[in-house]
């Protein structure tokens, strides 16, 4: 549910608000691009310290907390009287939306399941390509007949509704007992201090291994859904197809987010860290050189495929590498890069465009940096995978009489 309704704060949502924002206050594209980058660069700024709360305040305490900033941001976004009403209301969607309940979903899965988290993940997860799938017609069917500060008020009853009753009156504390059975995920760097700190976080190679990863998806995804309508106009297609091709991703990052748990239980997330950027790597392929409107649904499956994947073997493997224990002082920091990213992406594509580029410069670019980042998450490929794999490629070279140096 909190997955879901982070779509509040998410920028495929708060993009269907812009226009009459615009008209409202007469504001630039420029300025309301600034006003909400700004808001999201702050966001991220604040999460690590927020985030980590998580480890030492009550799961109840933080998340009705945490409720309550999303509820007030969203009824002051829907009382705006001037233009610096704006960024204040992006600032709380985005921290206690895009940020916050995110956060709070996937680190309570992380942290009360061990033997299944794999699947526990994969079905929290599920509520993000819900949202996308749902929402974004919904909530314009509101605006256009309520308007689009009532249709706020419409969301905040929502999330007040479902989130806080569910809280207050469904969770108790047999439900928050780790689960058994599992292996020990506490690792020994956990097991020898204290209490594990960011700045111990930052230090660490297994931070540098998955920082790429964690902070490209966010960057290339936001950044190309920004610009959907320039990209089908670059390439001469009817705008309508977009609708239908978000629904293609939608479905596919459901599905494979589904898929992703059960294998992640049974072989690890290691296992598939590598590998999940492949399809996203020919999507862009897609998108950059074959021309038709049918490329869109390759590319948005391919896109959601990797997605979908993606978040779940990347929330796993966090855990994984630090532990369970400190696992929201983790997430926090991961998830503040991943929303910092999601402000650069636009900004970066914007300049690219503004300088007259175009978008034969913005697909090389990111697919040049997407391989980049596919080859260092060949890191995390332990020495004797790497070795049973060539011994056996070895072998199935010699049965085709092939030599091999």
């Amino acid at each position: 549910m909190m997955t879901a309704l982070s779509s509040f704060g998410q920028t495929f949502l708060l993009a269907l608000y812009v226009p009459f924002i615009m008209e409202e206050f007469s504001l630039s594209n420029g300025l309301i691009s600034t006003f909400y980058g700004v808001a999201t660069i702050v966001s991220a700024a604040i999460l690590p310290k927020v985030g980590k709360l998580i480890d030492t305040v009550p799961l109840r305490k933080f998340t009705l907390t945490t409720t309550f900033l999303f509820i007030i941001s969203l009824l002051f976004f829907s009382i705006s009287q001037a233009w610096w009403y704006v960024p204040i209301a992006f600032l709380g969607m985005r921290l206690a939306g895009q940020g916050l309940y995110s956060h709070i979903s996937i680190t309570s899965m992380s942290r009360y399941f061990s033997v299944n988290r794999g699947k526990a993940i994969s079905l929290a997860s599920l509520g993000h390509p819900m949202g996308q799938a749902i929402l974004p017609a919904i909530i314009l069917l509101v605006i256009t007949q309520i308007g689009w500060r009532q249709s706020l008020w419409l969301n905040a009853f929502l999330v007040a509704v479902v989130v806080t009753l569910f809280t207050l009156f469904v969770i108790r504390d047999k439900h928050l007992i780790p689960e058994q059975g599992g292996e020990d995920t506490q690792n020994s760097k956990e097991q020898s201090q204290q209490k594990i700190r960011q700045r111990d976080i930052m230090r660490s190679k297994e931070f540098w291994l998955l920082a790429p990863n964690v902070f490209f998806i966010p960057f290339a995804i936001t950044g190309l859904f920004f610009y959907q309508f320039p990209i089908v106009e670059f390439k001469g297609w009817n705008t309508s197809i977009i609708a239908v091709g978000l629904t293609a991703y939608a479905i596919a990052s459901a599905f494979s987010i589904l898929t992703a748990g059960p294998l992640i239980d049974k072989y690890s997330a290691r296992t598939f860290f590598p590998f999940y950027l492949f399809p996203y790597l020919i999507a862009l392929l897609f998108i950059w050189l074959v021309s038709p409107s049918w490329t869109i649904y390759p590319y948005m499956i391919l896109m959601g495929l990797s997605t979908g994947f993606g978040s779940a073997t990347v929330a796993a493997l966090q855990v994984e590498f630090f532990g369970q224990k400190y696992i929201g002082t983790v997430r926090s920091l991961f998830t503040s890069m991943m929303v910092l990213s999601s402000a650069v992406g636009p900004a970066l594509f914007g300049i690219i465009l503004d300088a007259g580029w175009g978008f034969e410069t913005v697909f090389p670019v990111t697919i040049g940096m997407l391989v980049l980042v596919i080859f260092q998450s060949l890191r995390s490929i332990p020495a004797y995978s790497r070795a049973k794999w060539k011994f056996k490629w070895k072998r199935i070279m010699k049965s085709k009489n092939i030599f091999i140096v």
